[in-house]
């Protein structure tokens, strides 16, 4: 052995005693107790702190998962009480590295989340939302389904479309018989269509009226308009035209001749006919009619579209029509449907408002 290995072995022990000197006068000057040592969670209500150690103290005795659970909730609920959420936060953390198979730590992660959440620290709350759908089976807590929960509450905070897919497939793969299946199918739709998966959400959209009926907020007439855009998919769309000017001197053309089949030829699938101010995909408001019924010598056209027509919709002022409304505009619409770039972009005759625009 050399000499200064002798030297060092010799000092070892005295050196030992002057560093637990040392940390113990540093401890005495912070007025930092054992406890503290020993269990970093604790706050500084000392009566808090004794529950909560003799509590934490119990758990190393208890092999049952249930019983633990007991304990902690016991612990979590003095946390709670007395406002020590930054201590219970170190507390469950340091829980998961002692017991990280525990099953009841998606109940744990639930809470750290809420507690986040509770901050409006929303990032990392999700984080653990996360980690618990992820790597804890689901538990069932005074009734309710902590993973169906979570998903939900994940949804509410809009996290980006792929995101809300997954979380919404889950939702139906899982726990279909807890939610409103037609909304969530709505929603999909929706979602799908924003990432440009036009089959996908052409599937929610059908299954979304498969579904029992259900409400979609701000879409009173949602069944309508899904129906009439469904209709829309799979019909042969051969009344749609190139261009607006197109479009607009064939209807032209037809009502110079007196043409009622070259009219009905250019008249969309979902042709409308209704006053202005009603809602297109409002059933009660569609009036059907036909309109050779009312093309007679007197129909004329102005020579120009109404001034606010663009390159997305147009007007024309039309009368003649009928001594009771006088007055019709024909309305266009470029057509958006994605699905299928040949039609995409087109031009069709959407349908017809009645009297003066208001």
């Amino acid at each position: 052995m050399s000499p200064y290995a002798t030297i060092f072995l010799k000092m070892r022990k005295p050196l030992f005693r002057l560093f637990t000197l040392i940390y113990l006068l540093l401890l005495s000057i912070s007025g930092c107790s054992f406890d503290e040592v020993s269990y970093p969670w604790l706050s500084t209500d000392k009566e808090v702190d004794a529950k909560l150690v003799n509590l934490f103290n119990m758990l190393p005795e208890q092999q049952n998962e249930v019983q633990r659970y007991g304990i902690m909730e016991q612990m979590i609920s003095l946390f709670r009480a007395g406002g020590h959420n930054k201590e219970l936060k170190h507390f469950l953390n340091s829980y998961f590295c002692e017991y990280p198979d525990d099953s009841y730590n998606c109940y744990y992660l639930l809470i750290l989340g809420t507690l986040y959440e509770e901050e409006e620290a929303w990032d990392v709350a999700s984080v653990y939302y996360n980690r618990l759908l992820t790597n804890y089976d689901d538990l069932v807590i005074k009734g309710q389904s902590i993973h169906l929960f979570t998903l939900k509450k994940l949804l509410s905070k809009r996290p980006g479309t792929l995101l809300e897919i997954d979380y919404n497939k889950e939702l139906l793969q899982r726990f279909s018989m807890d939610i409103d299946k037609g909304l969530i199918q709505y929603n999909l739709a929706k979602s799908y269509e924003q990432e440009g998966l036009w089959i996908e959400s052409i599937d929610s959209y059908q299954k979304f009226l498969d579904a029992p009926v259900t409400t979609i907020p701000g879409k009173p007439n949602v069944y309508n308009e899904v129906n009439h855009y469904l209709t829309f998919h799979y019909s042969k769309k051969d009344w749609t035209r190139e261009t607006q000017a197109g479009l607009v001197n064939s209807i032209k053309y037809a009502i110079r001749t007196r043409s009622s089949s070259r009219l009905n030829r250019y008249m969309s699938e979902d042709f409308f006919m209704m006053s202005w101010g009603q809602d297109r995909y409002d059933p009660f408001t569609e009036i059907p009619m036909d309109l050779s019924n009312f093309l007679r010598s007197s129909v004329w056209y102005n020579r120009n579209l109404e001034s606010g027509s663009n390159d997305s919709e147009a007007y024309l002022r039309t009368g003649g029509w009928s001594y009771r409304i006088n007055i019709w505009y024909l309305y266009f619409n470029r057509i958006k449907y994605p699905i299928d770039p040949e039609i995409n972009g087109r031009w069709e005759w959407a349908g017809i408002y009645f009297g003066n625009r208001l």
